[in-house]
């Protein structure tokens, strides 16, 4: 346990540090202007969905009421809820041209959040576009779905005549609460889950949706704190006072929701040496043997071997990993079969030590034309060096490899 704890700190510290360097402050700046534009549209497309469906009918207030106590500050929820309003009776008039260019809108919100994404979780290859616009279609339909169901739900338990929740109506009331924090928690889960191009553990996924969820909460009671006793906004923008509000809201929000995506894609790093100043000197090369270990024992008992399992048989983080698999597939020792498993293409006989320490550390035998170095004596070098490399890696990872 005491070991445990003592990982937090330095897991801290490179949370912060990625969390700088994917730039995230940028993209909660750029994520609250898309979705000044997207906002309406969305909850309109949430509220159409909910409507073609006669049993959610009676809860479309209670999902109107919900959003906007929930996920927004009440002196902004007051402004949405007239422009929605109007948005939403004159969406019923909106011919196919208009509709196309709505859900254009909403879209333009969902590919800001997937670059976002991609760029937390390091995505060198993204999904192909057409399974994106599924997932993305997918959470424009069956989210309000979700959320009417839940709601239908939590009407139900609390008017169950168990005596309780009848007479005691705090019982009630502090119901609503956990469903309301529960589904904010499994919103943000189910956001760093499917969202990313890069596979997500459920675990690391749900700590990321805990961390944002609890801090979303906390940021909702500190924001109203400071809306009803410290109205300096009130005092200076007068009648304009919730605009700039709203956009300090939308802002620490999203600034909430990509500190949890920083959380859960740093969280397959726990277990290894966590690093502040980059990689340590032949790093990159023992985790190559590793990775080329489990491959060849796999490939020796004529199985495959998934990206997964690497992930979870390894104290390497998925970005590592994916990395060394690039690497060796561009040198084509490793290559992707049917179903995204891996498997060795060459004879690992035929692989050796030195050609390892090459591809991932140094190959003394390329031409280092750089200037001042290119000279004589710095020729007479690097074919000494290359020598002695050969001598003292000949070993194949067969022979390394092979029991005994």
């Amino acid at each position: 346990m005491p070991q445990k704890f003592s990982r937090v700190i330095p897991f801290l510290r490179l949370v912060r540090r990625r969390f700088k360097e994917d730039r995230c402050v940028q993209f909660a700046a750029s994520l609250t202007y898309t979705t000044l534009l997207a906002l309406v549209p969305i909850v309109t497309i949430a509220l159409t969905v909910l409507s073609a469906f006669p049993v959610f009918t009676d809860l479309m207030t209670q999902l109107k009421v919900f959003i906007l106590g929930n996920f927004v500050p009440i002196s902004a929820g007051k402004i949405i809820s007239v422009y929605m309003q109007q948005f939403s009776q004159k969406a019923a008039h909106l011919t196919a041209l208009g509709i196309g260019l709505l859900t254009v809108t909403a879209f333009m919100l969902m590919l800001t959040i997937d670059h976002a994404f991609d760029v937390i979780w390091r995505v060198r290859r993204k999904r192909p576009l057409l399974r994106r616009f599924l997932i993305y279609w997918a959470a424009l339909t069956l989210g309000p779905l979700l959320i009417g169901v839940s709601l239908s739900l939590t009407s139900y338990l609390v008017s169950l005549p168990l005596g309780l929740a009848k007479d005691v109506p705090v019982v009630g009331m502090v119901t609503l609460k956990i469903v309301s924090i529960g589904l904010t928690i499994f919103a943000f889960a189910l956001l760093y889950r499917i969202v990313p191009s890069r596979p997500v553990l459920p675990f690391h996924a749900l700590i990321g949706g805990v961390v944002a969820g609890i801090a979303f909460e906390l940021m909702k009671k500190v924001f109203a704190l400071y809306v009803t006793h410290f109205p300096t906004y009130t005092l200076v923008y007068g009648a304009f006072a919730s605009v700039p509000l709203f956009l300090i809201w939308i802002y620490l929000s999203w600034l909430v929701v990509l500190s949890g995506a920083v959380i859960a894609a740093t969280l397959p790093y726990w277990n290894t040496s966590i690093r502040q100043g980059g990689e340590a000197a032949g790093r990159k090369f023992f985790a190559a043997l590793a990775v080329l270990k489990t491959i060849y024992q796999a490939h020796q008992a004529g199985e495959t071997f998934s990206l997964q399992r690497l992930l979870d048989e390894s104290d390497l983080g998925l970005e590592e990993i994916e990395d060394i698999l690039d690497r060796l597939s561009e040198v084509n020792w490793v290559g992707s079969v049917e179903g995204g498993d891996w498997t060795l293409t060459r004879s690992a006989e035929t692989i050796r030590l030195a050609d390892v320490y090459r591809v991932f550390v140094f190959d003394p035998g390329q031409d280092y034309s750089a200037p001042g170095i290119a000279d004589a004596r710095t020729g007479v070098l690097l074919t000494g060096l290359t020598t002695r490399l050969d001598e003292a890696l000949r070993l194949s990872l067969k022979e390394l490899f092979s029991p005994g």
